[in-house]
């Protein structure tokens, strides 16, 4: 964490939380992914393509992800919408480090609500189940 969250009230966390989710509703268009750009030789020999020193056809963009459960998925991206692409690939860099952000607000919010290790707020209720989780105990 080690954002000085730990030293604030659960008023001024809640405050925060508020505040990081209108920055992230405020983060444009994105997409995860990466983004290659490049030229390609289609094969065929009396192509312009195939002459000595030629670079090949394109610019041309290939967006990539990871899809869950489907691997590795692609796009190419027509060259006019190349600085599109780069600029949605960016805005998911942003979004990802504000979630990260958000995470830790959250997670600061819960222990300020549970309190500090020792003290009766966060023990279980009387005639609980025991065997649970350590409540109150702190993660090593």
């Amino acid at each position: 964490m080690g954002r000085g969250y730990a030293s604030m009230t659960v008023r001024q966390l809640e405050e925060l939380r508020s505040l990081m989710l209108a920055r992230i509703e405020a983060v444009p268009e994105f997409r995860r992914g990466s983004l290659q750009v490049g030229y390609r030789k289609c094969g065929k020999a009396s192509c312009r393509c195939a002459r000595p020193g030629e670079r090949g056809h394109g610019p041309r963009g290939l967006w990539t992800r990871t899809v869950s459960g489907a691997g590795s998925r692609g796009q190419y991206i027509p060259v006019e919408h190349i600085d599109q692409v780069r600029a949605e690939l960016d805005n998911y860099a942003q979004f990802e480090a504000l979630i990260a952000d958000y995470v830790d607000v959250n997670e600061a919010l819960c222990r300020a609500r549970v309190g500090p290790p020792g003290t009766s707020r966060g023990r279980p209720a009387p005639g609980g189940e025991k065997g649970g989780s350590a409540v109150g105990r702190p993660m090593p």
